[in-house]
């Protein structure tokens, strides 16, 4: 049975006229942090199709500000560095309401947001900038309104490079995920960009969940480019097939009406307009390069097609994947029927194409893989021949439970290409990247700034050996061997 959405995600909202809209206004109850104003707010720098020349920067501020502006500077050691600006230029524009967002059958309203005012959301790209050059930026809102200058150097086109990954943030972001982005921040001070994994928020229409979630970047994330990932939760479901289990395929979805008004990310005309900013790739340098899927979007066999393509076309020697959902991931439940479709059809792209990284969430755990015809033989040292790399993390605090007996069924379905070579609950994880050259260094770190796992892949003549860090040895972290956990979703 085929139903309209009445509610999703845990929340409030209701389909039809605003004139008879119920409820009490929600702008007398938002904290500060959150109401807009002639100011800018919300900035966050994103990552373009070439790094090296450009990136976007996305503010925020009322309605009341018609025209907003962007500025850049070389940024040297002059005090006033800002007397040389290379470019003052309008900002892109748009319009939104924050209490409705439009559905398939007409307006659909948002109770969280009953009464608050639109917002515009602005954007710009700065472009034809130098590689590897440290640039000066800030924005204006109403006349006079300018936010602070920040920093941003663009990438290199060829050298070593470090670099970010968070899973879900979703829950008690401001509360709690904050401290993850702080100490990733302390930890990788020299990362040039950061991946988010998708589940930004927990319910994609409420506004607060975004103030918090801009809240929680704090300034890092002004001064590296962000490479953003469209999860479940990004998404407005507006019905659902009871009947049917495979909700990967509902039509009536949308990705968050503001996802793109508040990001600014590639374009990839090849793919269809519904999957655009959240379907791209990124070459980030000479050796590096970034391809992100939306596996909560439309047509997946299109975008495996997409994927192929560009990465046999690719000659970076390393490649990495980013999209949502885990491709060898179960929590607690059940492998979903559709989850199994996908996940033979991209093994059977990775196959091919052999990519070097697969990095995913969703699952609210820390998970390690590794896949290939060779990953159960071990040479002396433990270093191991793989084809791809599977990592799972989650920042969030609605945590999961791994199940190793689920990744001893993959490998026995698979006749042993596959393995499950390290996991962790109750813990938040973020990923570090290191890469230089034709090694990659890696670091799964826990808020407090302990390493929990980690490894070393290098590429030589064809061939990816991996070699554990000796952490590896100790023992998984599980509900039965940590503190107390409690789930709560909406803890603040």
């Amino acid at each position: 049975m085929r139903t309209r959405l009445a509610i999703a995600a845990a929340g409030l909202l209701v389909a039809g006229p605003a004139a008879g809209h119920p409820g009490h206004s929600n702008a007398e109850k938002q904290p500060p942090w959150q109401a807009s104003s002639e100011w800018p707010d919300r900035l966050i720098t994103t990552i373009t199709e070439d790094p090296a020349t450009s990136f976007s920067v996305s503010w925020r501020t009322d309605s009341s500000v018609g025209e907003a502006i962007a500025q850049i500077a070389l940024a040297t050691a002059d005090a006033r560095f800002d007397l040389n600006v290379l470019e003052t230029k309008k900002a892109k524009t748009e319009h939104v309401r924050l209490d409705m967002i439009p559905g398939p059958d007409g307006p659909v309203h948002i109770l969280e947001n009953h009464g608050l005012p639109p917002a515009h959301y602005h954007s710009h790209t700065f472009e034809g900038l130098e590689p590897d050059t440290l640039y000066a930026w800030r924005v204006r809102g109403a006349r006079g309104r300018w936010s602070p200058w920040r920093q941003l150097r663009t990438a290199p086109r060829e050298g070593p490079v470090q670099f970010l990954f968070f899973g879900d943030a979703q829950t008690a972001i401001r509360s709690h995920i904050t401290r993850t982005f702080d100490a990733a921040s302390l930890e990788a001070p020299r990362a040039r960009f950061a991946i988010h994994g998708g589940d930004l928020v927990n319910t994609a229409m409420y506004d607060k969940e975004w103030a918090e979630w801009f809240g929680a970047l704090g300034r890092t994330h002004q001064m590296i480019p962000s490479v953003l990932v469209a999860g479940n939760h990004d998404y407005v479901n507006f019905d659902r097939d009871e009947e049917d289990p495979k909700l990967f395929a509902v039509e009536n979805k949308t990705v968050a009406p503001v996802w793109r008004p508040q990001f600014a990310l590639p374009v990839e005309p090849d793919v269809p307009k519904a999957l655009r900013e959240t379907v791209y790739d990124v070459r980030y340098h000479e050796g590096l390069h970034l391809f992100v899927l939306d596996s909560s979007g439309v047509d997946f066999d299109g975008q495996l097609r997409w994927l192929e393509g560009r990465i046999v076309a690719s000659d970076a020697r390393w490649k990495l994947l980013t999209m949502h959902h885990a491709l060898h991931a179960n929590v607690a439940g059940n492998e979903h029927p559709a989850h199994l479709e996908r996940r033979e059809a991209l093994l059977a792209t990775m196959e091919r194409t052999k990519i070097d990284l697969v990095v995913t969430g969703h699952r609210h755990s820390y998970q390690r893989g590794v896949y290939g015809s060779e990953v159960a033989r071990f040479a002396a040292g433990d270093q191991q021949a793989v084809d791809t790399v599977f990592i799972i993390t989650a920042s969030s605090t609605k945590r999961g439970q791994t199940k190793p007996e689920v990744w001893d069924a993959y490998t026995e379905d698979l006749k042993g290409a596959v393995k499950l070579s390290r996991h962790g609950d109750n813990t938040p994880i973020y990923a570090v990247f290191d890469l230089d050259g034709d090694t990659l260094t890696y670091r799964a770190m826990d808020p407090t700034g302990a390493l929990y796992d980690g490894f070393t892949l290098r590429k030589r003549d064809g061939v990816k050996i991996l070699i554990d860090d000796p952490v590896v040895e100790t023992e998984p972290r599980t509900r039965a061997n940590t503190g107390l956990y409690i789930g709560w979703d909406d803890l603040r």
